[in-house]
């Protein structure tokens, strides 16, 4: 008699417990809300590591990141079907040294606002455990969106298990905001193999199941590359290499060194993610570049999002230097746009400072901004809650932003919160935008 396979016997499931759990799963994967749950897979495992991770996902396309821990040939099977009864695949790709053994694979003609589930396949070796994700909205699909954000995850502050509580939040993605390593701290890394090196030391179980079952839009910061860098810094190449090597971001053409896009979420979510490094450069008074800002300042008058979110990784409202107080000419042309052309619904979300707070905007009483993190670094003790900019601070303990949008009824609204690695709600915000489009804080 065929023995049962091992993922039956070590989980104690019987047929018919299997068929109840295949139907908990299929209904969790229509509904798109339910909490994960970690299931076996139905074959028997590939001898290969299959890290996982897909990035700038639209309606239609997604690009999927994975390393193998050598060199192999092998595709990318994905469905709609959780049961995996039909299924398509890509072509075959080979991972190889050059790359750390990672490679991206472009998943096409998706069908929006849908989950999917991927796996890989290397011949000989059987599949590999499926990783799922969920398509964006088209434009003008009115539906609720709810994503988690933060950043700052340092290698010694390890375990990342704030990262399992995000997961448990279900989100429909994951916006990274930055200090995604620490490149520059212990060993500090210089050439290409010491940044891949901290890419995989800061890939622990908790990330790994995060990016395992959800979405990442990811930009850099300081740390990817060195503290504080600014155009001039001889590592840029190095540091962007490497950002590029280990996140699932689909270059810009002809621009490949491009990090700075834009996502659509739906009609009532637009993510606008900026690089605000690579550019700077405080003789000329800029973080973004003059291309970088007229882009952004186009693309915030062409939209039609009813909430136009801008990711920057450093805060609008902090003054210190390294932030943006250290260019205020570009910040306040920024914000004095958006009053001159009556560009309605943005909101400023950041990070870097590693603390959580809402912040008013220099001379500004209407326009705030929403600060999360750190998830695992350093607190911050050296900013005061006394400062009169700040409605709301929290320097004592690691945090992440959950968000959600409803887009629909007489007044759409954005639900902001502040929640610790326990699940524990430290703050929340709720914007109404009201008929006038100004955004009502409850």
């Amino acid at each position: 008699m065929k023995p049962e396979p091992r993922w039956i016997t070590d989980w104690g499931l019987t047929p018919p417990d299997l068929k109840q759990w295949v139907l908990l799963i299929w209904f969790c994967g229509v509904l798109g809300g339910c909490a994960s749950i970690e299931l076996p897979d139905s074959a028997e495992q590939s001898s290969i590591e299959f890290n996982c991770a897909v990035g700038d996902v639209t309606p239609h396309e997604a690009i999927v990141w994975l390393k193998t821990t050598e060199a192999q040939t092998l595709n990318i099977q994905y469905t709609t079907d959780p049961l995996w009864s039909a299924f398509q695949e890509t072509v075959r790709v080979s991972t190889i040294p050059e790359t750390d053994f990672t490679a991206h694979i472009p998943l096409t003609d998706l069908t929006p606002k849908t989950r999917y589930w991927y796996r890989n396949l290397v011949a000989g070796e059987g599949h590999g455990r499926p990783c799922q994700f969920i398509t964006a909205p088209l434009e003008d699909d009115v539906t609720t969106v709810t994503f988690v954000i933060g950043g700052d995850t340092r290698h010694s502050f390890q375990p990342f298990s704030i990262m399992e509580t995000m997961r448990t939040v279900s989100p429909d993605f994951f916006v990274f905001l930055g200090d995604t390593i620490y490149a520059d701290k212990e060993t500090p890394a210089r050439d290409l193999s010491d940044y891949w090196n901290k890419y995989r030391e800061n890939r622990d179980r908790f990330a790994e199941r995060l990016f395992a079952e959800t979405s990442v839009y990811a930009v850099w910061d300081d740390h990817e590359v060195d503290s504080d860098f600014t155009s001039t810094n001889p590592l840029i190449p190095i540091g962007r290499q490497a950002f590029f090597t280990y996140w699932p971001i689909r270059q810009h053409t002809p621009d490949s060194t491009r990090l700075y896009r834009t996502f659509r979420w739906g009609k009532a979510v637009e993510l606008f993610l900026l690089d605000t490094r690579q550019y700077r450069n405080p003789e000329n008074n800029t973080m973004l570049g003059e291309a970088q800002k007229q882009w952004l300042l186009a693309q915030l008058v062409a939209s039609s999002a009813r909430f136009k979110m801008i990711i920057s990784s450093v805060p609008f409202s902090d003054p210190r230097v390294d932030k943006w107080g250290e260019y205020p000419e570009e910040r306040d042309e920024i914000l004095g746009f958006l009053t001159k052309k009556g560009i309605t619904g943005v909101l400023f979300f950041a990070g870097d400072v590693h603390l959580g707070a809402v912040s008013r905007m220099p001379g500004m009483t209407d326009r705030k901004e929403y600060i999360f993190g750190p998830l695992a670094a350093t607190m911050n003790y050296k900013i005061s809650r006394g400062e009169p900019r700040f409605e709301y601070f929290n320097n004592a303990s690691p945090n992440f932003g959950k968000i959600t949008v409803h887009p629909d009824g007489l007044k759409p609204s954005v639900h902001i919160e502040w929640f610790d690695a326990n699940k524990t709600l430290l703050h929340q915000v709720i914007l109404e935008d009201h008929r006038d489009n100004s955004l009502i804080s409850q």
